[in-house]
């Protein structure tokens, strides 16, 4: 069989996966993260401080789990999380504030416009090749965006402000518990897509691209083509979160979405987990809501301590991640794990 041929047969065997995919675990986790989003909702009611942090673990998890794409299937480190969210952020907040669109048509066209520039940043990784010249060419891009918007006049050092609040229809999320429970079901659907991805054989060969390329070129697939997938759609994840950080606040400023935030989405991913469903989710609850408990305590003083303890120990004990660190842990019992903890996967 000719190279060509396999290709094509690889093409074939890639749209019946999809179609015959199994669906049941997708909508599993979906569930597991509305139900689990849920309880949280009485505590968002009784506290708009409370309401406020839980925000932003939905926003910060809808990006992680954007980011984690990008990092963990293909093993790919693209170091330029925070520019691709700002990105849909400010083209999602032109478009709403200039041109009037409804806000569901500027949040699509700001992830899709962040996807669009994630390819370009994709193909450019792949054409250098080496790690560490990765990370400084994607650094330098994520600067070259800040510069971009900060000397740009519709934007500036102070950003945009006065975008609407998300809504759907005639449905505008003005509260925070209406916020709340949109970002939450949006947080979902993520959590469904990435899922699919997983268990897709798109997400296999993604991992596999990471693993050993040249093995994968040799039985006819290009690892190129998984690892700009891969990029891709982590970068309309990364639009959307911005996006909706945009509206959710009503401003977005380049000066939020710098190197700090990439190392932030970073520690966020692998804290919780690199390539799993619910690190990028469990990473945000400990990373924002971890700091804002030591404070409330009345330990304000020791919180990056606490902080940098949790993560030495985390680093130390669950190399994998705390999600990760649970499978492994589960797995080793009974030759394959105990089915109750088949939801980590």
């Amino acid at each position: 069989m000719s190279s060509s041929e396999a290709t094509a047969t690889h093409e074939e065997e890639l749209d019946v996966d999809l179609r015959n995919l199994e669906w049941t675990e997708p909508i599993r986790a979906a569930a597991f993260v509305l139900v689990g989003g849920l309880v949280v909702v009485p505590f968002v009611i009784s506290s708009n401080y409370v309401g406020y942090v839980a925000l932003l673990v939905l926003m910060f998890g809808i990006m992680a789990s954007g980011y984690n794409i990008m990092l963990g299937w293909p093993n790919l480190l693209v170091f330029c999380p925070a520019a691709l969210a700002v990105i849909g952020g400010v083209v999602s907040s032109l478009l709403a504030i200039q041109m009037g669109l409804p806000f569901a048509v500027t949040l699509l066209i700001g992830g899709l416009t962040a996807a669009i520039v994630g390819s370009a940043v994709a193909a450019s990784a792949i054409i250098i090749g080496s790690t560490f010249e990765i990370v400084i060419a994607t650094l330098a891009f994520e600067q070259i965006v800040y510069y971009a918007f900060t000397n740009w006049d519709r934007v500036g050092p102070t950003g945009i402000s006065g975008m609407p609040n998300p809504s759907l229809g005639p449905l505008v999320f003005t509260s925070q518990v209406e916020q709340y429970v949109f970002l939450l079901a949006v947080l979902v659907l993520v959590t469904f897509i990435v899922t699919a991805f997983d268990r897709s054989l798109l997400g296999t060969l993604a991992v596999a691209t990471g693993e050993d390329e040249e093995l994968l070129r040799s039985i006819g697939y290009n690892p190129s083509r998984y690892k700009l997938v891969s990029v891709v759609l982590g970068a309309f994840v990364l639009g959307i979160g911005g996006a909706l950080y945009a509206h959710v606040n009503g401003l977005v400023t380049p000066g939020a979405f710098t190197l700090d935030q990439t190392v932030l989405l970073l520690v966020i991913a692998v804290l919780g987990g690199l390539r799993t469903i619910y690190g990028p989710i469990v990473g945000a609850v400990l990373m924002i809501g971890l700091p804002e408990i030591v404070r409330s305590l009345g330990f304000g003083d020791y919180q990056p301590y606490i902080i940098g303890l949790t993560l030495i120990l985390v680093i130390l004990f669950l190399p994998s991640g705390i999600v990760g660190g649970v499978k492994d842990y589960f797995g080793d019992f009974d030759n394959g794990g105990v089915s109750a903890w088949a939801f980590w996967k």
